[in-house]
């Protein structure tokens, strides 16, 4: 049997997210604007504590973790979390600020597409021309019962599953 993947509906807090959770995104972007590296675009860390505030507690792994925002978001929820950065400068500041902030997670620095964590839920906020790449290294290397988080814009993240 082929697989595919098979979006499935999210539950959306309409809760705010906490005001910890919000001064650490809000230093983590503080900080980002300081880092020189290729167009570093976040995805909104509201609307990614929406989601994750609503699923089932785990193993976490961010797929391009950037800062550290979507990491630290998920270890403060009670994840077991971490990320993949590519980019050397982000992925120090990044265990420097979840270390500032007292959220245990890890960051590696390497290619998502060379490291494979087994995760319950991925997230990841790829670049538009990537994302079917994404989505059959999601299909080759994930749990079959793991979760894919895409985004499809900052605020619009998706959620898919294996199917056969």
């Amino acid at each position: 049997m082929c697989q595919q993947l098979h979006q499935v509906p999210l539950v959306h807090s309409t809760e705010p997210v906490p005001d910890p959770a919000v001064a650490f995104a809000q230093e983590g972007l503080d900080r980002a604007k300081a880092i020189d590296c290729f167009d570093f675009v976040p995805s909104s860390f509201s609307s990614l504590y929406a989601i994750l505030v609503n699923i089932s507690r785990g193993r976490f792994c961010e797929w391009g973790s950037g800062i550290g925002i979507g990491v630290g978001m998920a270890a403060s929820l009670g994840f077991d979390a971490c990320g993949i950065e590519i980019d050397p400068a982000l992925a120090v500041a990044s265990r420097s600020l979840l270390t500032d902030f007292g959220l245990s997670a890890t960051v590696t620095t390497g290619s998502y597409f060379d490291e494979h964590p087994a995760a319950d839920v991925y997230f990841t906020y790829c670049w538009p021309g990537q994302m079917m790449k994404v989505e059959e290294h999601f299909l080759k290397v994930a749990p079959q019962e793991s979760r894919l988080l895409i985004c499809h814009g900052a605020e619009d993240i998706r959620c898919k599953i294996k199917a056969t």
